[in-house]
């Protein structure tokens, strides 16, 4: 089977149709391909994803222990840089020591057993930190947005991957096919509904609506099995509301549950295991 192409399918990933026809029909029926772009819209959402009231994780003591030991480096590094304040920022702590040249820094102690030399900081200080991961994003979205100039970031935030419907019109509308409302689970206060609609083209969305909160990671949009045995990814929600299409093949009678993930920036795709929120999906009548 020849499968489509890659640069067709990073363009819908950011919100392309399919080519022709045919390109719209091997996307419903290859599984390979559908993976494909899953992962191209998950590295767009991600990538695009705000990271304001991101909350990153205190590395625990022994990361630097692990780090030095591994390094093999100089004994008077061995204290963890995040331990105590920073040295690049304490008054008067590179004027009363002489200039450390390359020696003195790799040196335990001076000849004379006196004072040794500041060492350099090996990264910048706390409110620095949030820099790398919002480098890398920005690196990240520069290759899959690079391939469609004149595509914007609004149209793949909250929307999964695919356009939103456009302005009413006479005709055929969506019709609303379930609902529920969101709970929050276990220590987090996020809160709101999902609503599954059939479009006019047949299409099925779901929109999800749920509060802010602070996280640890980015909050992802998976539909369940009722004993939560099966689970499949929809997407990245970036924002407070997001839309998100129901793959084809997906029976809403099997995965009925609607849950919504804190999922961690460590390039896993599985479910973290930890649930903002959760709901189950009601027919309406």
């Amino acid at each position: 089977m020849e499968h489509l192409d890659a640069e067709l399918l990073g363009l819908m990933a950011l919100g392309e149709t399919p080519g022709t026809e045919a390109d719209a029909h091997h996307l419903d029926t290859c599984p390979e391909c559908a993976a494909t772009l899953r992962g191209f819209r998950r590295v767009t959402d991600i990538a695009t994803l705000d990271t304001a009231g991101i909350v990153l994780e205190q590395p625990s003591a022994g990361t630097w222990t692990a780090i030095h030991q591994a390094l093999g480096l100089s004994p008077t590094l061995a204290a963890d840089p995040l331990a105590g304040p920073d040295p690049m920022a304490t008054p008067g702590s590179q004027a009363d020591q002489p200039a450390a040249s390359p020696a003195e820094v790799e040196t335990p102690s001076t000849p004379d057993g006196g004072k040794v030399a500041a060492p350099i900081p090996l990264r910048p200080g706390a409110r620095d930190r949030r820099r790398p991961r919002l480098w890398m994003a920005t690196a990240a979205a520069g290759v899959v947005l690079g391939t469609a100039a004149g595509w914007t970031a609004a149209v793949v935030l909250g929307q999964g991957g695919t356009p939103s419907p456009g302005p009413a019109r006479s005709g055929p509308v969506a019709r609303v096919l379930a609902e529920t409302p969101l709970t929050p689970l276990a220590a987090h206060t996020g809160s709101g509904e999902a609503q599954m609609e059939q479009l006019p083209d047949g299409t099925r969305q779901l929109t999800v609506h749920l509060s802010a909160e602070q996280t640890s990671g980015y909050r992802e949009v998976w539909v369940a099995t009722s004993d939560l045995s099966g689970m499949v990814s929809l997407g990245v929600l970036a924002n407070d509301t997001g839309s998100f299409t129901i793959p084809t093949g997906i029976d809403l009678a099997q995965y009925p549950v609607v849950d919504i993930s804190n999922q961690a920036y460590n390039g896993n795709p599985a479910h973290s295991d930890d649930s903002v929120a959760r709901g189950k999906l009601s027919p309406k009548a």
